[in-house]
């Protein structure tokens, strides 16, 4: 059995989709439980809510993942809230479905200063606390898309790609401290930024799956969990695809 009790985790672009998951699950667990958000403080403080009913603290801050100083105002105002750090979730993304050819420099820029430059951000800025208390646990939410070639998500496969790199040499540099880095890759996931994707994408992906059907954040959240606990302080600098067998 999972017991998360006396954690505190940050999840980073948790108050919606698979990230308000991710903060629900954690904290059915039993870690008290921080998360950051872009805009929708509406979401955010019914998340709050939702967290504060199963008698765990929760904090909502609101933060742009690209931007570096924040993400260290953001790690010391939740230690100073909730009395320290023990669990991150970079989960902080966004995608442009563009053509290479169309693609403008914004395009790029702003998906990977959100998807990987923002990872970094967070990992860098608790990385210190988690070297001075000999613990931390560390997931990233990637993509089977950042595994293979995909038409017309560019900059989100190079992003989701650069997340590889990143928890990889993150585990090898922090595992001495033991602190446990891992990545998710989840295949196509029912979420809010999913709500437009057309039914011929839906068919197609359905047709790569091993098992017909498409996930859920739900699907996704468990694993997460897991990684985040100490039944898995034997896996780090691992790539974990939930996908359904989309990409075997």
């Amino acid at each position: 059995m999972i017991d998360l009790n006396g954690r505190v985790a940050l999840v980073t672009g948790g108050s919606r989709g698979l990230g308000a998951e991710i903060v629900r699950q954690l904290a059915g667990q039993g870690a008290d439980a921080a998360f950051t958000y872009l805009q929708d403080k509406t979401a955010a403080e019914a998340l709050v809510g939702e967290v504060q009913t199963l008698e765990r603290r929760c904090l909502a801050v609101q933060a742009d993942a690209s931007d570096f100083q924040k993400a260290q105002q953001v790690i010391t105002e939740v230690r100073e809230k909730l009395g320290g750090i023990h669990i991150l979730v970079c989960s902080a993304g966004i995608a442009r479905g563009v053509a290479l050819w169309k693609m403008t420099e914004a395009d790029w820029d702003d998906v990977i200063n959100v998807s990987l430059k923002g990872a970094f951000n967070y990992i860098r800025a608790v990385a210190p606390l988690y070297m001075e208390q000999a613990y931390g646990k560390v997931v990233c939410i990637g993509s089977i898309n950042g595994l293979r070639g995909r038409l017309g998500s560019t900059s989100y496969n190079a992003a989701k790609a650069g997340l590889v790199g990143l928890v990889k040499t993150a585990a090898a540099e922090l595992g001495r401290f033991n602190v446990n880095v891992n990545l998710i890759a989840p295949g196509f996931i029912e979420t809010p930024s999913q709500m437009h994707t057309p039914e011929l994408i839906r068919d197609l992906v359905l047709k790569e799956c091993a098992i017909k059907r498409l996930g859920m954040p739900e699907d996704i959240a468990p694993v997460v969990v897991f990684l985040c606990s100490d039944a898995a302080r034997h896996v780090t600098g691992q790539v974990i695809k939930v996908d359904a067998g989309q990409y075997l």
